[in-house]
């Protein structure tokens, strides 16, 4: 009887616990990528300093820098860089205008005038009120950018922590669970998983960058490290990614009346850029964790819509613990029949 009771509160201890924590689960989940991925860093770091604390700070400092450089200089170039589109829309009505002019004279073309005509009105009418629309949703925007830097804190105060402690959090688990060859291969999926999706992830936007940035070079848009840099950031986001580069560049170039240069950046970005991260990703994670390719593009696509961006880390993991669960389970099975 007494262990009924101790159980029915361990029961609602647990659900409770998980609430508490439930607004944080993203956080967690960065934290835990964070400490897997930048842990063999800390195990050296401590052979210098000898002491758990001013390493795990290190480390933290060390990672705090390679996210904080690119994410300075992407809006350093995308400060400049709209600067000189908004300078130059002036030029880009003009060359639009022109071609509308054009078709205009074109006897057979005539029917299309209207719809030219609104056309014009309303993609200019966008481009010219976009810092209305920034300032006056100013607010949701800062609400937004205080969520990602709250979210940011607590994922290094969890890596933190994890680094520090990994040893003492991984016992606590391990000494509630029998099956301890099952719980380490379990945990040997999970990092395996998060490194093979953090290195997928990190080379698939290397290589989506210089091929984005060669189609850029081809077409005669240059600064080719400046597109290498703003796609390989890019692919980061999720479904949109790279098209919000490449995208309105090849708006601009068949507003600028190079259709031909237009459509071949056109097709370059679907076939050529998105082809690296619909195939080269789950072909570089599936070689690390041996989980089919398709399966792994399906899995990091529906837990992107599911989870948002953070499916990206998500998905490989419930993917790769299924699996291993799966195996384990069928291995019990076999032997008890032996």
């Amino acid at each position: 009887m007494r262990s009924s009771i101790i159980a029915f509160f361990l029961f609602l201890a647990t659900i409770a616990f998980f609430a508490i924590m439930l607004p944080f689960w993203k956080s967690i989940v960065w934290g835990i990528t964070i400490a897997i991925v930048f842990y063999p860093l800390f195990e050296k770091a401590q052979k210098i300093f000898k002491n758990k604390n001013i390493s795990s700070i290190v480390i933290i400092f060390v990672v705090l820098v390679i996210i904080a450089m690119p994410i300075t200089l992407a809006i350093y170039i995308m400060v400049n860089e709209t600067e000189k589109f908004l300078q130059n829309i002036g030029q880009i009505k003009l060359a639009f205008s022109t071609i509308v002019a054009k078709i205009h004279s074109i006897s057979k073309l005539k029917i299309l005038t209207p719809y030219l005509d609104k056309l014009d009105q309303a993609l200019f009418s966008v481009l010219q009120n976009t810092g209305v629309l920034i300032t006056k949703n100013v607010g949701v925007i800062f609400s937004q950018t205080y969520n990602i830097v709250a979210n940011f804190i607590f994922s290094f105060i969890i890596a933190f922590y994890l680094i520090r402690d990994n040893e003492k959090f991984l016992n606590y688990i391990s000494s509630m669970i029998d099956d301890k060859e099952s719980f380490y291969r379990i945990l040997k999926s999970i990092r395996d998983s998060i490194n093979a999706t953090v290195l997928g992830g990190v080379l698939t936007a290397f290589i989506q960058g210089i091929v984005g940035a060669v189609g850029f070079l081809i077409v005669g848009l240059n600064a080719f490290f400046m597109w290498m840099f703003l796609i390989a950031l890019f692919s980061f986001v999720p479904l949109v990614g790279t098209a919000i580069i490449w995208v309105p560049a090849a708006v601009y170039l068949f507003i600028d009346g190079h259709i031909l240069k237009g459509i071949f950046l056109s097709i370059w970005g679907v076939v050529a850029i998105g082809m690296v991260d619909n195939y080269i990703r789950p072909i570089i994670i599936s070689s690390k964790i041996n989980i089919h390719p398709m399966i792994l593009f399906f899995g990091i696509l529906g837990s992107i819509i599911v989870f948002g961006p953070i499916g990206i880390i998500v998905g490989p993991v419930i993917i790769s613990v299924a699996d291993v669960l799966v195996k384990t389970y069928v291995e019990n099975k076999s032997k008890r029949y032996r």
